[in-house]
């Protein structure tokens, strides 16, 4: 397994280094503004965002942009000023930046922590005839390596949370679960839809209610200083994930979960809960590849149960892809690979190249895979 990591690792600098998104540059573009003084990013971009290089909102809630900017703040005292001059550059030179390779892996190392924590966590709840299996299923699957190293979204890091607080409810700590799904929603708000079956699982009421202080510490504590700023709402509350679930397909399949929940209360360990509600937000709305990587822990546990699953967790990898690919932006794929060759940030998407047909298909099929997934592991919950 120590050959594996350190090719796990060479890989992941090699990905982190030479491949890159715009929507990187953007966020920690606008958490470099934490390093000039500015505490409240929504409202100073509400007035100030037309005269800078780059006008987009900030659309997260509040502790990414003091993470990226603290990560900033250190980046730049070890790589130098160089960083902050290249996220300033939205020119169309700013691929030829002489230490653009250094800047994007410098910029996600982050990330790999968050990914390697992660591996460890899943490596303490596994039984030890599956560590291996567990290590090279997260070590080497395409979901992770494409949206942390390759696009270099931040979605590692509220999932290692989520992560931390299904421990904590499998060990009835449900106060300090409950907490830390507060608090990973205060970078991804996508948390905030697995509270339920934590609070399904209390066995008490009060329990219940000495647990609910938790939940609010952290959610609403590092919202509260920006909670009464319109800027802040309109850039959090009315973009982005919380628009998209609103539809009934999925809230029926939500309402579906909870009745097996609330079923199983008192036997599973909500690992399936947390994969499956996960899991459907793919499934049922307009969807962002990182997403993915929020299922992506407790999918593994399930799927190192049961080796019979590899063929649909494939399949519904590679139903996944198809529609990422498909998605009309050629940053989902073609322009990744700007950093080694600036020039193909003009050549159109391949979806201009593909039959229309493709994206339902694919559309399908990732629905019926990813239902037959969420069935198929109904079960094997119980022995992790």
């Amino acid at each position: 397994m120590r050959k594996a990591l350190i090719f796990a690792l060479i890989l992941r600098g090699l990905l982190g280094s030479f491949y890159y998104h715009p929507d990187l540059k953007s966020q920690f573009f606008h958490a470099s503004f934490l390093s000039r003084g500015t505490v409240n990013i929504y409202d100073y971009l509400s007035v100030n965002r037309k005269d800078l290089p780059y006008s987009d909102t900030f659309n997260y809630p509040p502790l990414i942009y003091f993470f990226q900017g603290a990560w900033h703040f250190i980046s730049r005292a070890v790589i130098g000023p160089g960083l902050t001059d290249w996220l300033w550059d939205w020119s169309d030179r700013h691929l030829y930046a002489g230490g653009l390779f250094a800047y994007l892996l410098v910029l996600k190392l982050p990330y790999l922590l968050a990914d390697l924590l992660i591996l460890k966590l899943l490596l303490d709840l596994a039984p030890r005839e599956r560590k291996c299996s567990v290590s090279l299923l997260w070590l080497f699957n395409p979901v992770s390596l494409y949206g942390i190293y390759m696009v270099g979204q931040f979605d590692i890091l509220p999932a290692l949370i989520t992560v931390g607080s299904f421990i904590l409810a499998k060990k009835s700590r449900f106060a300090w679960s409950l907490f830390l799904l507060g608090l990973a929603a205060a970078f991804k708000t996508y948390p905030l839809l697995l509270v339920p079956f934590v609070l399904l699982k209390i066995p008490r009421v009060e329990t219940l209610f000495r647990s609910l202080p938790g939940l609010a510490v952290g959610y609403l504590l590092p919202l509260a200083p920006f909670i009464f700023s319109v800027s802040f709402q309109s850039s959090v509350f009315r973009s982005g994930l919380s628009g998209r679930i609103v539809n009934a397909p999925f809230l029926l399949y939500y309402f579906v979960l909870l009745i097996l929940s609330f079923r199983g209360r008192k036997t599973a360990s909500l690992l399936w809960e947390f994969m499956a509600v996960t899991l459907g937000v793919l499934l049922f709305t307009r969807f962002h590849a990182q997403w993915a990587i929020w299922t992506l822990p407790f999918a593994v546990l399930l799927v190192s149960v049961k080796s019979t699953l590899n063929w649909t967790a494939a399949a519904v990898v590679i139903t996944l892809f198809g529609i990422v690919f498909l998605i009309p932006d050629q940053y989902v794929l073609i322009g990744l690979f700007t950093p080694l060759n600036p020039y193909l940030a003009y050549v159109p998407p391949i979806s201009q190249f593909l039959p229309a047909i493709l994206a339902p298909v694919f559309r399908g099929a990732f629905l019926i895979s990813g239902l037959l997934f969420v069935f198929l592991t109904r079960s094997n919950e119980k022995t992790v």
